[in-house]
């Protein structure tokens, strides 16, 4: 679920650089905020899967090299999608000030990238931790 709603999140990122492009701005902010939504919503299962598998599985950081490789690998991870969520709401609020617009769509082209590159990270983790655990 989580891994569809990050790959859904970056198909809005490149709804709301394609937006600014043409000078949508109206458009970029519905995409850039449903960008963050599921950026946020992936968080939220992350910290969810943090807590089932510290609570439920008594899997830490700590007593395992599988518990060590999820939670730095993933947590990483959490930290840049953090990043990019903080990102992604700083632009839809800097939107407001009449400074962005099709001329300043570089900005946008740039968040987008570090979006997208961290959705494409989340592939190679979710490969190596949770689909190669089960081979």
């Amino acid at each position: 679920f989580s891994t569809f709603i990050l790959l859904m999140s970056s198909l809005m990122m490149a709804l709301a650089v394609n937006a600014i492009q043409k000078g949508n701005l109206r458009s970029m902010r519905a995409s850039l905020l449903t960008t963050a939504f599921f950026g946020a919503i992936f968080l939220g299962c992350q910290v969810w899967e943090f807590w089932h598998f510290v609570h439920e599985k008594h899997m830490t950081i700590t007593n395992s090299i599988l518990g060590t490789t999820f939670f730095t690998l993933t947590g990483t991870h959490g930290l840049h999608v953090l990043i990019g969520v903080i990102w992604l709401m700083s632009m839809y609020f800097y939107s407001f000030t009449g400074r962005v617009g099709q001329k300043e769509a570089i900005d946008v082209e740039m968040m987008g990238l570090y979006w997208h590159f961290v959705d494409i990270v989340w592939i190679v983790i979710f490969t190596a931790v949770y689909l190669l655990e089960y081979l």
